[in-house]
C-alpha cells in the first residue's frame, strides 16, 4: 500500500505503560502519575452527577452544535456563540487549524521547545516551518517576528509554555499580536492559563474584537479535571469559526464531554480552589528543589521544569530511577530539553513522594 510520504518523518504517539503494570513490575503499592500535567483531582461532584443523568441518552448522537455548552462558554467569556468552536481536546482544534490554513508551500512558526504537536501539524500538512529557539526558557517574540515572511500562514504561541512553564505578560504579547501581519493566523494556546497568578496576566479574549486573524485555545483537560473527556474550545472571529466548522467532523465532542464541560464551567469557585492549591504547591515544590540545590525554571503552569544534570545519577537515567520508586515524570530528553525533567504538580502527598524519592536519587542512595 502507498501512504503519504510526509508521514515517513513522523513517529506515532507511544503512551506510557498502565499504572497496574508499573506497580507489578517494580513491586510498588502506589504510583504518583506526574508525567502528563493532569489534575490530581477528578471531576467536580456536580459534574459526575450531571454525567450520570445523561447516561440513558447515549444511544443518540451528541449535539453536533454543542448548543448548551456553547451558551455556557459564551456567558462566561462575553463572546457571541458564533465565535466559539469545540473539539476533541484543544489538540483536535490545532489540527483543524493546520488543515484549514496550511498546505504544501505554506509556512508556520512556533517556539522550540514547546508543545510537540505543533511540529507534527506542519509535517502532516507538508508545510515549511521555523521552530524558533526559546530565549531564557521563554518565547523569543522578537525572533519569531523576524521569521515571518509573506508566505507565513500560521504562528503559534503557547502561553504558559509547555514544557517550560514560562509566561508572557500582556504588554509584550499584545505588541506581538499587533505586529503579526493580518493575513497570518495567530494561535494563542492557553491550555494552562487558569493556573497563572502572575500580575501581568490579562484576559486576551477582548483582543478578538481587533484581530480577525487571532484564535485563542483553551481546554477542560487541565484544571477542570476532565482530561479523560477530551474537550477543548477555540475563540475567534465568526468567519474563522465558520472555516473551522467546514473541516470539523460531525459530532466531534461526545455527549458526556459536553455535559461535563458545561457543568464544570458553571463552578468558578471550585476552579479557584484548585488554582490556589497549585499555586501554593508549586511554590513549595520549587522551594524544596532549590534547597536540594536543583535549579528550576519559574513556572506559571501546573508543572515545573528542573535541571537534573550533575546529580549522582546521569540525567538520562533520572526519570527511570524515579519511576522505579513510584513517581512518573517526563524526561526533557524527549521534549527538546536535554538535561531537564518536567514534573506535574500533584496532590500534597504526591508532591511529598516526588521530593523524597528525588532526594534519594540525587544523593545516589539505593531504593528504599
Amino acid at each position: 500500500m502507498k501512504y503519504r510520504t510526509a508521514l515517513d518523518a513522523l513517529t506515532a504517539y507511544r503512551p506510557g505503560p498502565p499504572l497496574a503494570a508499573i506497580k507489578e513490575r517494580y513491586g510498588l503499592e502506589r504510583v504518583a502519575k506526574l508525567a502528563s500535567n493532569e489534575c490530581p483531582e477528578g471531576p467536580f461532584p456536580e459534574v459526575l452527577a450531571a454525567m450520570r443523568e445523561a447516561l440513558p441518552e447515549l444511544n443518540r448522537y451528541p449535539d453536533g452544535g454543542c448548543v448548551d455548552l456553547k451558551a455556557v462558554v459564551a456567558g462566561r467569556t462575553g463572546l457571541a456563540e458564533n465565535q466559539l468552536v469545540f473539539g476533541n481536546g484543544s489538540c483536535e482544534l490545532l489540527m483543524l487549524i493546520g488543515r484549514a490554513v496550511l498546505g504544501a508551500g505554506g509556512h508556520m512558526i512556533f517556539a522550540r521547545p514547546s508543545f510537540v504537536v505543533y511540529e507534527s501539524i506542519a509535517r502532516v500538512e507538508e508545510a515549511r516551518y521555523d521552530a524558533v529557539p526559546l530565549r531564557a526558557h521563554a518565547h523569543d517574540l522578537e525572533a519569531m517576528l523576524e521569521a515571518v515572511t509573506p508566505e507565513t500562514r500560521l504562528v503559534i504561541v503557547c502561553n504558559p509554555n509547555n514544557p517550560t512553564g514560562t509566561f508572557l505578560g500582556a504588554s509584550q504579547l499584545r505588541e506581538f499580536v499587533r505586529a503579526v501581519p493580518s493575513e497570518t493566523v495567530i494561535v494563542l494556546d492557553e491550555a494552562y492559563i487558569e493556573y497563572v497568578n502572575d500580575p501581568g496576566l490579562l484576559d486576551t479574549v477582548p483582543w478578538l474584537s481587533e484581530h480577525e486573524n487571532l484564535i485563542i485555545l483553551r481546554t477542560f483537560s487541565k484544571i477542570y479535571g476532565l482530561a479523560g473527556m477530551r474537550v477543548g474550545y477555540g475563540m475567534a472571529h465568526p468567519g474563522f469559526i465558520e472555516v473551522l466548522d467546514k473541516v470539523r467532523q460531525p459530532f466531534n465532542v461526545t455527549t458526556l464531554a459536553q455535559v461535563a464541560a458545561g457543568t464544570a464551567m458553571r463552578l468558578p469557585e471550585r476552579v479557584a480552589e484548585r488554582r490556589a492549591h497549585v499555586v501554593r504547591e508549586r511554590a513549595r515544590v520549587t522551594g524544596a528543589l532549590e534547597d536540594l540545590g536543583i535549579r528550576t525554571v519559574p513556572s506559571q503552569a501546573n508543572f515545573v521544569l528542573l535541571d537534573i544534570e550533575g546529580l549522582a545519577v546521569p540525567g538520562k537515567e533520572v526519570p527511570q530511577a524515579l519511576l522505579e520508586r513510584g513517581v512518573m515524570t517526563r524526561s526533557g530528553y524527549a521534549m527538546g530539553c536535554p538535561g531537564w525533567l518536567r514534573v506535574t504538580i500533584g496532590s500534597t502527598d504526591e508532591n511529598d513522594l516526588f521530593l523524597s524519592v528525588l532526594e534519594e536519587v540525587a544523593a545516589g542512595r539505593s531504593r528504599s
